[in-house]
C-alpha cells in the first residue's frame, strides 16, 4: 500500500482567478493608456510582479493538495490542501463499487473520471502543467488494481 501526493485543480476557481485578472489587466490599460509607462524599468518590474502574483494566487486559490491511497479493498482520498470555496470531503471508494476508471476530453487538463455501479461518477482535474506530484505512478497504480479486479471477478465466474 503506497500514498501518492497528488496536486488537484478546481475548474471554476481557475475560471474566475482568469476572469478576474483579466478585468485587472484591463484596469491597469485603461489607467495608464493615454500616455503608457516609458520606463522599460518599471514596465518590466510591473510585469514581473504581476506574474508573480498571478501565479501564487493560482496556488492558493486554483490548487488542491490530496494523498491517495490505493490498496486491494478501496481508494482513499485524503485532502491535505482543499479549494477555498468548495466543500471538498475525503473520498473512500470501494473497488466493488467502481465500474470504470478513464480519462475525460479535456485539453488543459488530465480529467480523471471515476465511474461508479451507481451510475455516478467521480471526476477530478489535474493540471498537465504540475510537477512535483505522483499523479502519474497514481493513475498507473489504479488502472493496473482495476484490471486485476475484472481479472478476478472474470475467472471467479468461469
Amino acid at each position: 500500500m503506497t500514498i501518492y501526493k497528488v496536486k488537484l485543480v478546481s475548474q471554476t476557481n481557475a475560471i474566475f482567478l482568469i476572469i478576474f485578472l483579466l478585468a485587472v489587466y484591463m484596469g491597469g490599460v485603461f489607467l495608464f493608456s493615454p500616455h503608457g509607462i516609458h520606463n522599460l524599468f518599471l514596465t518590466l518590474l510591473i510585469v514581473g510582479v504581476s506574474f508573480a502574483i498571478a501565479y501564487f494566487l493560482w496556488q492558493i486559490l486554483v490548487t488542491g493538495k490530496t494523498e491517495w491511497t490505493v490498496s486491494d479493498t478501496e481508494i482513499n482520498m485524503v485532502w491535505k490542501k482543499s479549494f477555498p470555496f468548495a466543500n471538498s470531503e475525503d473520498i473512500i471508494i470501494k473497488w466493488s463499487e467502481v465500474k470504470n476508471i478513464r480519462r475525460g476530453a479535456d485539453l488543459h487538463y488530465y480529467n480523471l473520471k471515476i465511474d461508479l455501479v451507481s451510475g455516478k461518477a467521480i471526476t477530478l482535474y489535474h493540471d498537465t502543467l504540475t510537477t512535483g506530484d505522483d499523479f502519474q505512478e497514481c493513475l498507473k497504480a489504479l488502472y493496473s488494481t482495476l484490471e486485476n479486479k475484472k481479472r478476478q471477478s472474470t475467472e471467479s465466474l468461469a
